[in-house]
């Protein structure tokens, strides 16, 4: 499944990465800071070692005294470094805070709670964003609707359960068959729109025959007893400055037709 990456998640990771940027920044500054200072005193007391001049004559009297002030100065600013590094912490935390909150519930409003496939709500935002892009670069997309056949059946004869496992079982397969890039989705029901980005008819064709020979390796295993699993799949394929509905269209009706044809009840 794709990270989540709303404009607010990025504008958070944005604000983070700056937080740890001042520590470093801040840090950076005292190391300078403690050099000068230590480098200072030694010159002070001695200055032989860089420019080979006469030993100033530094009363001891006032040796204590620019120790102590010194040691005052840097005892002041290791105080500042640290108040502001629990600062720079305490800000980070607040916002790493929001940060998981954030993603928790833009995953909850993304994400069927059931096969942990985004739901329709998402993939429609995406099909529009994708749309955009294809338009602009004249690229083409494709579209795999997907249906479980007899699921009703099922439902009744082995129950919602079984029903529920086999849908996640599903939504798993498609995963672990698709690409990365694609996103998977639960549109209604049994049905599944997967959107593969960058395809055209030959890649849609060949996603559909891995899907079908992951299905056949499924069933080969038996892991719901009673149940062999079987799928029906259509494809359309998107092309800079079509009708979107259309093409949805069409995938849906390439997969009735394939269901048909695999039921051969029509």
């Amino acid at each position: 499944m794709q990270e989540l990456d709303s404009k607010e998640l990025r504008k958070l990771r944005k604000e983070i990465d700056s937080v740890q940027g001042r520590f470093f920044h801040l840090l950076s500054i005292t190391v300078v800071v403690m050099l000068v200072l230590a480098a200072g005193m030694v010159l002070r007391l001695f200055p032989r070692m860089l420019w080979n001049l006469e030993s100033l004559q530094t009363e001891r009297l006032y040796i204590p005294q620019l120790l102590c002030g010194l040691l005052a100065l840097v005892a002041l600013l290791s105080w500042y470094v640290l108040e502001q590094r629990k600062n720079l912490r305490r800000t980070q935390q607040q916002l790493i805070k929001e940060l998981i909150g954030r993603e928790t519930a833009e995953r909850l409003a993304a994400v069927d709670p059931l096969t942990e496939a985004y739901n329709r709500r998402y993939i429609t935002r995406a099909i529009a964003s994708e749309a955009a892009r294809a338009d602009r670069h004249n690229t083409k997309f494709a579209f795999l609707m997907i249906d479980v056949d007899g699921f009703k059946q099922v439902n009744d004869s082995l129950g919602h359960l079984v029903g529920d496992r086999i849908l996640r079982e599903v939504a798993d397969l498609l995963q672990r068959t698709l690409r990365t890039s694609d996103i998977i989705s639960r549109y209604g029901g049994d049905e599944f729109l997967v959107l593969l980005t960058d395809a055209d008819d030959q890649m849609a064709s060949g996603a559909i025959k891995r899907l079908q020979r992951a299905v056949e390796e499924w069933n080969s295993k038996q892991p719901i007893k009673g149940y062999a699993m079987s799928i029906s799949c259509g494809s359309a394929v998107y092309q800079s400055g079509e009708d979107l509905t259309a093409v949805l269209a069409a995938a849906d009706q390439a997969m009735y037709g394939n269901k048909c044809v695999a039921v051969a009840n029509c």
